[in-house]
């Protein structure tokens, strides 16, 4: 199959159990605002169909972490009214894998109290993590590349105007074909038959299979 990426903690896998921007605690972040408030061209991912689109969700939850995407560097747009825009393009994930493991249980435990396939799926899960048997790998190192280009805007006194935000991924139709089947809104790995999912956290996405 392919080969696991070591450096990928499981802490970064599956969103596929609900963890999504209202996961996110304290105050509203710039993040949260992005991923609330996304317009324009997003990416590839979507383009999959409504099956990927329930599947993959955007987190957020600005941590401090090395990796976050700041607005650090960010392009500066003066307008005649005095208000401004800041524009950053550029990668980083929008939540720690801390953060992120622990969401991403917490909705594994709530939908694995239910019934049905995915009720299944999600204990599956729950025990694959258990046994540390869950396997994750790095899809930038699987031909899925992302850029995210975030726009903060404000009125002449510094107020906030908003945030807006777009996502340019590449080779996710290609990795799809590759590697993943769709069946009753779930998916799994093409290779083993597995229970699998794609999770995006900020620019990285990450493959987990169990």
């Amino acid at each position: 199959m392919i080969s696991s990426v070591n450096s990928l903690s499981s802490s970064s896998i599956s969103v596929l159990f609900g963890t999504s921007s209202a996961a996110a605690t304290g105050d509203a972040s710039t993040a949260e605002k992005v991923l609330n408030a996304v317009t324009g061209n997003t990416d590839d991912v979507f383009k999959a169909g409504n099956a990927i689109g329930k599947i993959i969700e955007i987190v957020a939850g600005m941590k401090s972490s090395d990796e976050l995407f700041t607005m650090d560097g960010a392009t500066r747009t003066d307008n005649s009214d005095g208000s401004y825009s800041l524009t950053k393009t550029g990668t980083g994930q929008f939540f720690s894998d801390a953060d992120f493991e622990k969401k991403t249980l917490e909705k594994a435990q709530e939908q694995a109290a239910g019934a049905g396939p995915k009720a299944d799926r999600a204990r599956a899960y729950l025990d694959a993590v258990a046994k540390g048997t869950v396997e994750t790998y790095d899809m930038s190192t699987m031909g899925v590349t992302s850029v995210m280009t975030q726009t903060n805007s404000y009125n002449a006194d510094g107020s906030d105007r908003g945030v807006s935000g777009s996502w340019d991924t590449k080779g996710m139709d290609q990795f799809l074909a590759k590697y993943v089947d769709i069946k009753d809104d779930m998916m799994f790995d093409k290779a083993t038959g597995k229970y699998a999912s794609i999770s995006q956290n900020g620019t990285e996405f990450t493959y987990s299979v169990w």
